[in-house]
């Protein structure tokens, strides 16, 4: 009961998310600022807004946006970009997945991430193509089914190391630090 209701909540967050995403899209407008004898216009593009689990479970969505000021000299029909701040992902965590004794690559995390956050974000990152990864009340952490294909729908053969060493606990409560290596393997036949 209690998992349906998370899905709901997160449908309906999404629901919203890109709702506003829509709506502040169509109310970009230009600002313009005169700077010696060029006219400077800052752009602002409104990017898909961050969700985020609080430790309670409860969706909080951080909104993000570019800002771009682009200048235009008086005369000149070519708009050229000035003082472009470098665009910068959140402050966050980055890891080394390998799934199967083969490297997927460096995965991006927020901090506070747990080793399932890394399979999940591989996955929207398209480091990895599928994943069943749900909780198991036997075990009562989240547990991996399948990744990419490989594994068993109902049962649960895939097994993860962080540096290295086999975690006595399931991946929900095993906390990234920056810099892990993350090692999937899957031990079944």
């Amino acid at each position: 009961m209690f998992k349906r209701n998370v899905f709901k909540i997160l449908a309906i967050v999404f629901f919203l998310l890109a709702g506003a995403s829509f709506y502040n899209s169509t109310k970009t407008v230009p600002k313009k600022v005169i700077e010696n004898k060029s006219v400077v216009k800052k752009i602002i593009f409104p990017t898909l807004p961050a969700v985020v689990l609080t430790k309670a479970g409860i969706p909080t969505i951080i909104p993000t946006q570019i800002i771009i000021p682009i200048s235009i000299i008086k005369g000149s029909e070519n708009p050229t970009p000035t003082n472009i701040p470098p665009i910068s992902a959140p402050q966050g965590l980055k890891v080394s997945l390998s799934i199967g004794n083969s490297s997927v690559g460096s995965i991006d995390l927020s901090n506070g991430a747990n080793q399932c956050d890394v399979l999940s974000q591989a996955l929207s990152q398209g480091k990895i193509q599928s994943l069943n990864m749900r909780y198991n009340n036997d075990m009562g952490t989240n547990a991996v089914y399948q990744i990419n294909g490989v594994g068993k729908e109902n049962a649960v053969w895939w097994t993860f190391k962080v540096n290295g060493q086999s975690p006595s606990q399931g991946c929900s409560y095993i906390k990234v630090g920056n810099g892990d290596n993350v090692e999937w393997s899957y031990i079944g036949n």
